[in-house]
C-alpha cells in the first residue's frame, strides 16, 4: 500500500486559517497573508509533485495514455500534450500511486491553487489599507528600530516574491513553450533575469508554476513597493527626530541596518 504523501496537508485548516487573517486588522492580517502565502505555495509544490508521480505510475506501469491523465488533472482528453509535459520531466519518478491517488492527490492540489490565489488575493486588499505608522511607539529611537523592523520583513518578502517570478517565467518558457518576453512583462520582470534563469527552470517541475499565479504576484509586488515607500517615509520622519534628539549616528545606523543601497537619506549618515 502506498503511503500518501501528503497526509498531513489540512485544506480545511489552512482554509480557517485565511479566514481569521482577513477579519483581523489590516495591520496584523496582512503580514499574516503573506507569510501563510509561503507556506502554501510549498505545500502546492508538494502536492503536485505528489500528483505528478502517481500519474507517472498509471502510464509506466497501468497503461495509462497522455490523454488518460489529461482527463484527470485537465478535465478533458484534448489536454494530452500538456500532460505529455509534465511525465516527460526526468525529474519525475513514479511512486506506486493508483488511480485513487491520482485522483484524491489532485482534488488537493486544486484546493491548495484557490487558497493560495485566495490568500493573494486577500493581501491585496488589505496591504493598502495598513495603516503605515499607526501604534508606533512616540520615541524616536524605537518608533525608528519597529518601522525598520517592518522595512526588513516587507524586503525579504519582495525578494522571495521576485525570485518566484523569475522561476515562475522561466518554466513557462523552458516547459510549455511561452514567449520570453510575454511572460517577463506579465512577471514584471526583465527578460535577461528570466533568461539566466532557464537552467533552474529546467530542474523544476513543468507543473510548478501558472500565467495566473504569476500575474497575481507581480501585482502584488506592485502594492508592496507602495507600502515600501510609505514605511520609508515614516522611517525617515524618526531618523531625523532621533537624530535631533541626541541618538548617535552609529546607533541609528544600527537599528536601520546601514549599509543599505542608497535609496533613502540614510545614506548620508556617516557611522561610527
Amino acid at each position: 500500500m502506498t503511503t500518501n504523501p501528503i497526509a498531513d496537508i489540512s485544506v480545511p485548516e489552512l482554509a480557517r486559517q485565511i479566514a481569521l487573517l482577513e477579519r483581523q486588522e489590516a495591520e496584523r492580517g496582512a503580514p499574516g497573508l503573506c507569510t501563510l502565502t509561503l507556506e502554501l505555495r510549498h505545500l502546492y509544490r508538494r502536492a503536485l509533485l505528489a500528483r505528478d508521480r502517481a500519474a507517472l505510475t498509471l502510464v509506466r506501469h497501468e497503461r495509462w495514455t497522455e490523454a488518460d491523465i489529461a482527463e484527470v488533472i485537465c478535465g478533458h482528453r484534448a489536454c494530452a500534450s500538456c500532460a505529455a509535459v509534465i511525465l516527460d520531466w526526468t525529474g519525475l519518478t513514479p511512486d506506486g500511486g493508483t488511480e485513487h491517488d491520482l485522483t484524491e492527490r489532485h482534488l488537493v492540489a486544486t484546493q491548495l491553487r484557490e487558497l493560495l490565489s485566495l490568500a493573494y488575493d486577500r493581501a491585496l486588499r488589505l496591504l493598502p489599507a495598513v495603516r503605515i505608522g499607526a501604534d508606533l511607539p512616540a520615541d524616536p529611537e524605537q518608533r525608528l528600530a519597529q518601522t525598520a523592523h517592518w522595512l526588513r520583513f516587507v524586503d525579504g518578502y519582495r525578494a522571495a516574491n521576485h525570485a518566484s517570478r523569475i522561476l515562475f517565467a522561466a518554466i513557462l518558457v523552458h516547459h510549455h513553450g511561452r514567449p520570453l518576453t510575454d511572460v517577463a512583462e506579465l512577471g514584471a520582470v526583465t527578460p535577461d533575469e528570466v533568461a539566466a534563469a532557464l537552467a533552474a527552470a529546467e530542474a523544476s517541475p513543468p507543473s510548478d508554476a501558472d500565467s495566473g499565479l504569476l500575474a497575481q504576484l507581480a501585482q502584488l509586488d506592485r502594492v508592496l513597493g507602495a507600502n515600501t515607500e510609505r514605511l520609508l517615509a515614516v522611517r525617515e520622519r524618526a531618523l531625523s527626530d532621533s537624530l535631533a534628539g541626541g541618538v548617535p549616528e552609529r546607533v541609528v545606523a544600527a537599528h536601520i541596518g546601514l549599509p543599505e543601497q542608497e535609496r533613502s537619506a540614510a545614506h548620508h549618515l556617516c557611522p561610527a
